[in-house]
């Protein structure tokens, strides 16, 4: 009988300690809903904004381009910083930098000024979520890391379903600089939780299992010899490949190159829905975004019963399935009269393609960090991060363009073939075998 209880009390222990709802993960899911909420409210918000005070709304676009331009450089940046200088640091650097981006168009928003304030948005964002995505993997228990990662998505999907919406309710409000000030306000909640994201300054804190106790354990281990020997291999592979070395983890490209093509249908999901919903008749696109990102919460929510248990391989070919029936869906809208009935298929689509997001983004990350080096994760996140800013990018001017030349109906073919070359890839980049938990031992 007390040898049972000892089992028992053993196992509690041994469960209590996997747990996932950790305070500085909590901490760092607040944070990371609040650089969200800024980084969506700010792309939604600002053509409204300009049409209302007047202003030349051509400049939202040139504003988009100065805010993704912004993002991809933090992106290279701030993934090698994030692995030297830390994770604190970049965090609040990030959440500044947005701030002040926030709080300058309150002074002046015309002409150059205007641009600056997008820019400093954007490489703010950039640096912020980096950082942030690689201190959730940090203090993630290595056997849940799946299912934590889509946790940790959660923040974006609940600022994909009330970050537009509020604000386009700010800019409506007078004045319509309240939108702005909604902006610094998330940026300031940002900026103060991340001075409590803390753990680097005393790793034992954190359970045994997590990923950056188990790299600092790890490096108390190796004596003075081992160290110099590692740090004598990488100045042997020449400046320019050391360099490229700090900024990118060719490992991350496992997960990486999966999730580029999957943003074929994020790319026109954020860029051309809307438009594409006006096109067929539909009175309210809105709702379809708000459809899509609550199956993303609920996916994201249900997950950890199989994000860490499941192939990835069959989670990835679940993700992109979803996405063809959505983009089928969308596709039979444009063939089908004005009405009632297209209507409901086109929300109907938002179903299918939550699901696609809810899967498909958390799996994909999570192989990238699995596969990498505990000490390169911040290069992971930001390698893999850049992936889906520069695929969005690119794959949002083809569609643009296609749109025009061919209609929008036949680009969600296109982007449904997108879809299954996304399986594709992941068939040939995930590891045959389940990788070690926290990467391959080289």
């Amino acid at each position: 009988m007390r040898d049972e209880r000892i089992k028992e009390t053993g196992s509690d222990t041994r469960r209590q300690r996997e747990s996932l709802a950790s305070p500085i993960f909590i901490v760092i899911l607040c944070t990371t809903l609040c650089t969200f909420l800024v980084g969506q409210g700010t792309n939604a918000g600002t053509s409204v904004y300009l049409e209302r005070i007047g202003g030349e709304v051509w400049l939202a676009g040139i504003g988009a381009l100065c805010f993704s331009v912004a993002a991809a450089i933090a992106r290279l940046l701030s993934g090698p910083l994030t692995d030297m200088r830390g994770r604190q640091i970049v965090i609040c650097v990030g959440a500044a930098i947005m701030l002040c981006g926030s709080f300058g168009p309150l002074l002046a928003n015309e002409g150059f000024a205007f641009l600056l304030w997008r820019a400093l948005q954007g490489a703010g964002f950039s640096a912020a979520t980096t950082a942030l995505a690689t201190a959730a993997a940090d203090v993630l228990p290595l056997s849940r890391l799946g299912e934590g990662i889509g946790y940790y998505g959660l923040g974006q999907a609940i600022s994909m379903a009330i970050g537009p919406a509020l604000a386009i309710f700010l800019v409506s409000t007078d004045p319509p600089s309240n939108f702005y000030l909604g902006c610094m306000a998330c940026s300031i909640i940002a900026l103060t939780l991340s001075l409590f994201i803390r753990y680097e300054k005393d790793p034992e804190s954190l359970p045994a299992t997590c990923g950056y106790r188990i790299r600092f354990d790890e490096d108390n281990r190796l004596d003075g010899e081992t160290k110099e020997t590692i740090a004598e291999e990488g100045k042997s592979r020449g400046r320019v490949a050391h360099a490229l070395l700090k900024i990118f983890e060719p490992k991350a490209l496992h997960g990486a190159i999966p999730v580029a093509f999957l943003c074929a249908g994020f790319s026109f999901n954020i860029f051309y829905m809307g438009v594409f919903g006006s096109s067929i008749g539909v009175s309210n696109s809105g709702l379809y975004y708000t459809i899509c990102a609550i199956v993303m919460i609920v996916i994201r929510l249900i997950s950890g019963k199989f994000m860490d248990s499941a192939p990835a391989l069959a989670i990835m070919g679940v993700s992109a399935g979803a996405g063809v029936i959505a983009f089928a869906c969308l596709f039979f809208t444009s063939l089908m009269p004005n009405g009632e009935i297209s209507s409901m298929l086109f929300y109907f689509a938002g179903v299918p393609f939550g699901v696609c997001m809810g899967l498909g983004i958390p799996i994909n990350q999570a192989v990238a960090v699995k596969m990498s080096p505990k000490d390169r994760w911040g290069a992971t996140n930001g390698l893999f991060q850049l992936s889906i800013d520069v695929a969005n990018g690119l794959l949002s001017v083809l569609w643009g363009f296609l749109g025009s030349m061919v209609g929008f109906g036949a680009v969600c073919i296109c982007v449904s073939v997108c879809m299954v070359v996304a399986f594709l890839s992941a068939l040939l980049c995930y590891p045959k075998e389940k990788a070690p938990q926290g990467g391959i031992k080289k």
